[in-house]
């Protein structure tokens, strides 16, 4: 038994993604592209060179996902909580990508902080729970993941590609 009801999850994805993005929102502009490794590799993809348009679109990325997370709380279906979990398997996999980018600068990355420390080991309570509880099937989760990496790459390869 767990002292944390479903929706009680549901709000600590929601607030999970909110610290992240805190600390994104902070650290990008001044740690991002300070690396002279990254920028032998690539070049300062646009929306990186303004921190304006860096933090309005975190602001955005964090909005729309928490207007989905109070959507499943208030109006419960399988499609909602489908939703929140592939929302916590996108911090999942995030917080994978934050610790490829720690050690690709040899340091500190933007995100990493709250990425390690609190979405990933999160992200496998949330999923673990998700299964045991049978909120989704195991098969589900693994195809959440699946998704959340294939979009994930795509993101951050449009985003590098400009």
């Amino acid at each position: 038994m767990h002292f944390l009801s479903r929706n009680a999850v549901l709000a600590l994805i929601g607030a999970t993604l909110v610290l992240h993005t805190i600390e994104e929102f902070f650290m990008f502009p001044t740690y991002l592209w300070s690396s002279s490794r990254l920028q032998r590799w690539l070049p300062t993809p646009g929306l990186l060179q303004n921190p304006h348009d860096l933090r309005l679109a975190l602001v955005i990325a964090t909005v729309l996902p928490l207007a989905v997370i109070g959507w499943a709380i208030l109006r419960p279906s399988k499609a909602l909580l489908i939703s929140a979990l592939f929302l916590e398997c996108i911090l999942l996999v995030n917080a994978d990508w934050h610790v490829l980018a720690a050690l690709v600068r040899g340091g500190y990355a933007p995100g990493v902080i709250t990425a390690v420390l609190i979405n990933l080991p999160f992200g496998v309570y949330v999923l673990r729970r998700a299964v045991k509880e049978k909120w989704i099937g195991r098969r589900t989760a693994w195809q959440l993941i699946g998704i959340a990496l294939a979009l994930h790459i795509l993101a951050v390869g449009r985003l590098l590609a400009g």
